[in-house]
């Protein structure tokens, strides 16, 4: 059984509880960093202790959380997606860019633009397996090759959306955000899927030994595929996020995403060398960059504070939990 792997109906001691803790030491590392994260943030602004910015933070972390889902499982497979960025620009500058003009089929948009991204995901699944280039080296040329794409398409943002598609991004259901409720039910989903199905198994033996999963009758190529069809369809639900958000498409609202999204997989645990952390873990990670960026903005630093200040606090927090290991 995998680490974190609870059967429903077992019934727990203080021992069972105490080893569960030290066997998921780092999720419980990351989730305490997490903590005095906020316990910092709420001491230093009180800006950030308002419904309205708990609201706010709560949206944030959406669009890094959702692509972030897919990345977890294509590093959990000792893989890596670099075209997630460029693939959430051009998501949401075609979901704009179509919809202003053809509101009356919004649905279809929706699907043809998660088409898009199982699309890219099929090809990139396909240049690692079956050309056996690097994932790092086929997703990297296309990042590049997409957001040419998006470039050629419109150099500024464009198009725009209905306003029934706006409450995606905006809408509340009581006081809380639609949008954020949504994560948490894809993220519930890619739990049971990671962790209670024969995929699941199949991703982390990929990632922790690809020639064992191979002799264990695991189609190894098959999985990778699916991987990143994963990856693509939540970079491409990424897009459309940010385009019900701002209401128009940005051909260059997905640079920087892909590495936040890397950064919040790390951050939480899961290890580029695969077969090692999960979705648990991804979700803190999430919230710490999502904190770090809100607690900058409130405290009006600078963007170019705001890169170093970000990167050192990523360097330390990484640092921090893995001399727990």
């Amino acid at each position: 059984m995998l680490p974190g792997h609870i059967r429903m109906g077992d019934r727990w001691t203080m021992t069972d509880i105490t080893r569960t803790l030290k066997n998921n030491r780092t999720v419980v590392a990351i989730y305490v960093i997490l903590l005095l994260f906020f316990i910092l943030a709420s001491s230093v602004s009180s800006q950030f202790r308002t419904s309205y910015n708990a609201a706010n933070l709560l949206r944030q972390v959406v669009a890094v959380g959702l692509v972030s889902i897919g990345q977890t499982i294509v590093i959990l497979s000792a893989g890596i997606d670099l075209s997630v960025g460029s693939l959430i620009s051009l998501s949401s500058c075609l979901t704009s860019g179509i919809m202003i003009g053809h509101q009356n089929f919004t649905v279809l948009i929706i699907l043809l633009v998660l088409l898009l991204g199982v699309g890219v995901g099929l090809s990139n699944g396909v240049l690692i397996t079956r050309l056996r280039i690097p994932p790092f080296i086929a997703t990297l040329a296309m990042s590049t090759m997409l957001q040419g794409v998006v470039l050629l398409y419109t150099k500024k943002p464009v198009g725009g959306v209905t306003r029934g598609f706006m409450f995606f991004a905006n809408g509340n259901i009581g006081p809380v955000p639609f949008a954020f409720l949504f994560w948490v039910a894809i993220l519930i989903f890619f739990y049971i899927l990671l962790r209670r199905s024969s995929f699941g198994l199949h991703v982390y033996a990929v990632g922790g030994n690809q020639e064992v999963a191979r002799l264990s009758g695991i189609n190894v190529n098959r999985t990778k595929i699916w991987i990143y069809i994963l990856s693509g369809f939540m970079a491409a639900l990424t897009g459309l996020f940010l385009a019900s958000r701002l209401s128009i498409g940005d051909p260059l609202v997905g640079q920087g995403i892909d590495l936040e999204s890397i950064t919040a997989v790390l951050i939480g645990g899961t290890t580029f060398a695969g077969g090692r952390g999960g979705i648990e873990g991804t979700i803190a990670g999430v919230f710490i960059i999502a904190l770090i960026n809100n607690l900058l903005n409130l405290l009006n630093v600078t963007g170019f504070w705001q890169w170093i200040i970000k990167g050192i606090v990523v360097i330390s927090v990484v640092a921090a939990y893995r001399e727990e290991k």
